[in-house]
């Protein structure tokens, strides 16, 4: 990297700043400008972003861009313009007989500047439900986009500009990366894999600026033996071929009760023989990624473990990669160790409930678990005792969707939220606010009566 390029970001993060000085509580009015200002850009732009991502990636299906990349967007704009009056108005809270008259409440204030670093499988999205958050908070923000997708950046370098006073744009690799992580942002949000968040975490401990990261893991699913399997089964198929898989909350392992193994088994071969190149699909982003899951494949296959392919192996290619089962693979495994991130599912055989919940509590905290049955006692004990960010019973990535609902993950799948009011929260300070009348002088009470009001609170508390 340049001493260009550092001047460049470090003095584009000094005139966000001084522009934040100016204007550090925007009123509701000009918030829901800036949004509706990039809300109508992104959708006079949106078959550009079609065309752009399909140039991205190996290849993308215009479904993938439309209804899972830029609606959800819109979406959650229009969401987030319908909260912004509510949430700030002061939050009253209860001060308590001690303090009357004296009255207290929260009010939630811009933190400033936001860092927002970008991923690559969902470009649009990701990086712009963020920024419209911070946005919607009163914050500026600066935002890195990915280096995998140049195409969408320069889509979203025109829709930027309808914001372009709140909002600056900065692209590049890695060491761009880490130059943007050691700023002094008042928030940094990550999306992306655990390995790099861990490094966006320690450059952001050194200037003491918070965090969100949005990792991913290795999200499971339960099938017990009471489930409905056609159901489960599409519901797979329809998550590992969206975004061929590259989505952080699709399932990785599958686990299924012994009872129903078998017979799950042979429904899932043959919806994926039935639905194969059933419609254009969207490819691995590029040859790089396509081998990574390549060698994920043969690895467990040098180890003896059993594999189903829809395409055969020799053929894979970025752009046709096909789905692939692994059958039990051993829990060290690099299949059960790393993110798979691809149209790649282990099926593992399991004794019951109490057996799955080992094996996921093994492999740590998930971004999100998925549990197909209908039993309510098994519904509540997963509900309640297993760690994840996020639990969806009988179906599957649709919560995602739900603009109401707090998304984020926990331990090793990520730290806070966003969506619904908790994104605003993130990025947000909490301000709290105790008001009393001028003329009260609890101080001048205090001096001449400590002795009386020690013992009554004693009395009261210590009693």
């Amino acid at each position: 990297m340049s001493q260009v390029q550092e001047h460049g970001i470090v003095n584009e993060f000094i005139k966000l700043k001084s522009a934040h000085y100016l204007d550090p509580f925007p009123t509701s009015s000009k918030r829901k400008e800036k949004l509706e200002r990039l809300s109508a850009a992104i959708i006079a732009n949106k078959q550009r972003f079609v065309e752009a991502a399909n140039n991205d990636f190996s290849i993308r299906a215009e479904y993938d861009t439309l209804v899972a990349d830029i609606i959800p967007t819109v979406s959650h704009i229009r969401y987030l313009c319908r909260k912004i009056e509510s949430f700030m108005k002061p939050h009253s809270r209860s001060a308590g007989w001690q303090f009357f008259p004296s009255r207290v409440w929260v009010e939630y204030v811009p933190k400033g500047v936001i860092g927002i670093i970008a991923p690559w499988n969902y470009p649009i999205q990701l990086a712009l439900v963020p920024l419209a958050t911070a946005l919607a908070a009163g914050n500026k923000v600066m935002i890195k986009l990915s280096e995998y997708t140049p195409s969408v950046n320069e889509v979203m370098k025109d829709v930027l500009k309808s914001i372009e006073s709140d909002c600056i744009v900065v692209e590049g690799g890695p060491d761009i990366a880490s130059m943007f992580s050691h700023q002094h942002f008042d928030h940094i949000f990550f999306t992306g894999s655990t390995d790099v968040g861990k490094q966006v975490y320690a450059a952001a401990s050194r200037n003491l600026v918070p965090v969100t990261l949005e990792l991913g893991g290795k999200s499971p699913m339960i099938v017990l033996a009471d489930a409905n399997q056609d159901k489960a089964v599409l519901d797979i198929i329809f998550a590992k071929k969206m975004n061929a898989g590259q989505v952080c909350v699709a399932p990785d392992y599958v686990l299924v009760e012994e009872f129903i193994y078998e017979s799950f088994i042979a429904k899932l071969k043959h919806q994926l023989v039935k639905r194969d190149d059933m419609e254009r699909q969207t490819g691995i982003v590029n040859e790089h990624h396509a081998r990574r899951l390549e060698s994920l494949i043969e690895d467990v296959i040098d180890m003896g473990v059993e594999v189903y392919h829809s395409k055969p192996l020799e053929n894979i290619r970025a752009d046709d990669f096909g789905m692939h089962l692994i059958f039990n693979p051993p829990l060290d495994s690099r299949i059960m160790q790393e993110e798979v991130f691809g149209p790649i599912l282990s099926v593992i055989k399991v004794r019951d409930l109490v057996d799955a919940k080992k094996i996921i509590q093994r492999q740590g905290s998930p971004l999100t678990s998925y549990l197909y049955t209908d039993n309510l006692k098994a519904q509540r004990d997963i509900r309640q005792s297993l760690l994840a960010g996020s639990i969806s019973i009988n179906d599957m990535l649709l919560h995602v969707a739900v603009t109401d609902l707090p998304f984020g993950g926990v331990g090793h799948s990520g730290m806070g939220q966003y969506h619904g009011t908790e994104g605003l929260v993130t990025f947000s300070h909490a301000k709290s606010i105790f008001k009393s009348n001028s003329r009260i002088w609890r101080s001048k009470l205090f001096a001449e009566y400590s002795h009386a009001i020690n013992k009554l609170l004693t009395w009261l508390y210590l009693k």
